[in-house]
């Protein structure tokens, strides 16, 4: 209304108890918890003479959004 920004759709951190948690951020209206499978390198070993190998893991990650 007042043309200000304001937290809906920021990121908070659900564990902290600082200026970024989710409860401070999102001002008591609670917050969305958006889940993502990350793709990333994992139990890299270096091979004689020289490369490193490394297998694919898949995480879920999961990200705090104010409402």
């Amino acid at each position: 209304k007042l043309g200000l920004l304001g937290t809906t759709g920021r990121q908070c951190n659900k564990n902290s108890h600082g200026p970024d948690s989710c409860r401070i951020m999102c001002c008591g209206r609670g917050y969305y918890i958006q889940k993502q499978l990350k793709e990333e390198k994992c139990k890299c070993k270096f091979q004689w003479c020289c490369s490193v190998k490394c297998e694919t893991c898949i995480t879920e990650v999961e990200t705090y959004i104010c409402k």
